[in-house]
């Protein structure tokens, strides 16, 4: 009898227990605390340098145009004076004006004996509208979706607004509109005033229908050498990664790889280049020319990717792949390809709005230091370099510009910097010319 006292006993604590803890599931309420998310968003950016399109978007090259006569600069510090004015004055409606112009029509009026004086602005690759007029003082609604290569400021006519054009040669179009500011017309035609101050170019013709307008006489650009300090890897790990924390490393002899499971990054020390992929967006999706620009620039301000003097260089229509090249007083630097210490160029390709592809630079320059002077080859001279050239067909050079090279040197953080003569195909191929550099003096910087 005692012993099914217990086992009654014994059950009735079981049903007790199993009501008790139903009743406590049933019941339960969680605390749900607000997480901040910040947690989880521990991305360090690399700099604090941000960047608006106006500061990576330049102009590579100034003419003005006097009549017959032809003049140019490369300096950063001429050009900006003149670019700088403009970026303040107030701009009308823009309108289409191509059919005042034939083909022929147009490249007299640049590069021939037209009887206008005018300013010219060259950039390395077409430019969207749009980015046009988040630089200027362009107030207008209108959309423009075509793409410019050049600003064209003609000297302006007593009792007339003052003119700006947007030029694309390849599609042989041409914008204009009117410049309110009173002083713009004297601030241009003192420019031109002021002409011989720049190096005097001559048009050559290096194949039929095919001229440049190039330096008549030896211009002098700087060599230098300077010091490199790499990137570590895991600086861009925290600047790139959603939630760095997460991020698993595999080492390998000859590159580092980091990855969350979705994002690629991909270290490789020994060439001083990194790329980031994110196999799960589809870089075949066409993005447009402005909004590739526009989310690139605000990609790189997001994690500090502006190490050094970085402009925009081209965008490739097929690859839709957009390109800015390091500077060295707003010159393009090109990598030595048989001393290649890295590259030179931080390339970034989209799948709408996300990062497909990111390859770059692992360095920073640091000091530059043994600087000398260098004459570069005269427009004679760089036509006859040209026509040596078997690997090009003058009728395909689209121009010919001043770059520096970056060789690697017996030291192992030190790289050396030497300006060329290149020229660009319509295929988007670019050449050194010359084998070797004038050289000239020693005895610093000018």
């Amino acid at each position: 009898m005692n012993r099914e006292n217990i086992k009654t006993v014994i059950l009735m604590l079981l049903v007790c227990g199993s009501v008790f803890f139903t009743y406590n599931l049933w019941t339960f309420k969680p605390n749900y605390d607000f997480i901040d998310s910040s947690q989880y968003l521990e991305n360090e950016p690399i700099s604090n340098v941000k960047h608006e399109p106006e500061d990576v978007i330049r102009p590579f090259q100034m003419m003005v145009h006097d009549k017959a006569e032809h003049y140019g600069t490369y300096r950063p510090e001429r050009i900006d004076f003149v670019w700088n004015q403009l970026k303040n004055w107030n701009m009308g409606e823009v309108k289409n004006v191509s059919g005042k112009y034939t083909a022929d029509e147009l490249d007299e009026w640049l590069t021939g004996k037209s009887e206008s004086r005018k300013i010219e602005f060259l950039f390395s690759d077409k430019v969207p509208f749009e980015l046009f007029q988040s630089i200027f003082q362009y107030k207008s609604q209108k959309t423009i979706y075509s793409s410019f290569d050049r600003i064209v400021l003609p000297s302006g006519k007593n009792g007339s607004f003052q003119k700006i054009l947007f030029i694309s040669m390849e599609q042989r179009l041409v914008y204009e509109a009117s410049i309110s500011n009173e002083n713009a017309k004297g601030i241009i035609a003192s420019v031109i005033e002021k002409r011989e101050n720049l190096d005097r170019f001559v048009p050559e013709v290096i194949a039929e229908g095919n001229r440049l307008l190039l330096p008549e006489s030896r211009i002098a650009l700087n060599e230098n050498e300077y010091i490199i300090n790499s990137v570590n890897g895991e600086a861009f790990k925290r600047a790139l990664f959603t939630n760095p924390d997460y991020v698993r490393r595999e080492m390998k002899p000859t590159q580092n790889i980091y990855t969350d499971g979705t994002s690629l990054l991909t270290i490789y020390p020994s060439q001083e280049r990194l790329r980031f992929v994110n196999p799960t967006i589809d870089p075949s999706m066409f993005i447009e020319r402005g909004k590739a620009m526009k989310q690139s620039i605000e990609f790189l301000n997001d994690h500090g990717g502006w190490t050094d003097e970085y402009h925009f260089y081209n965008m490739n229509p097929d690859s839709q792949l957009v390109s800015f090249r390091l500077m060295i007083d707003s010159i393009p630097v090109f990598e030595n390809n048989s001393k290649t210490f890295g590259p030179t160029e931080i390339s970034i390709r989209w799948g709408e709005n996300e990062i497909a592809t990111y390859s770059r630079p692992l360095y920073r320059l640091n000091s530059g230091y043994n600087p000398s002077s260098v004459d570069m080859p005269s427009s004679k001279e760089v036509v006859s370099q040209l026509k040596q050239k078997k690997s090009i067909e003058p009728d395909k050079v689209k121009r010919v510009f001043p770059a520096y090279e970056m060789s690697a040197t017996a030291e192992p953080r030190i790289v050396a910097i030497k300006p060329y003569w290149y020229a660009e195909t319509t295929g988007g191929q670019y050449v050194k010319l010359q084998t070797e550099t004038l050289g000239g003096n020693s005895d610093g910087l000018e």
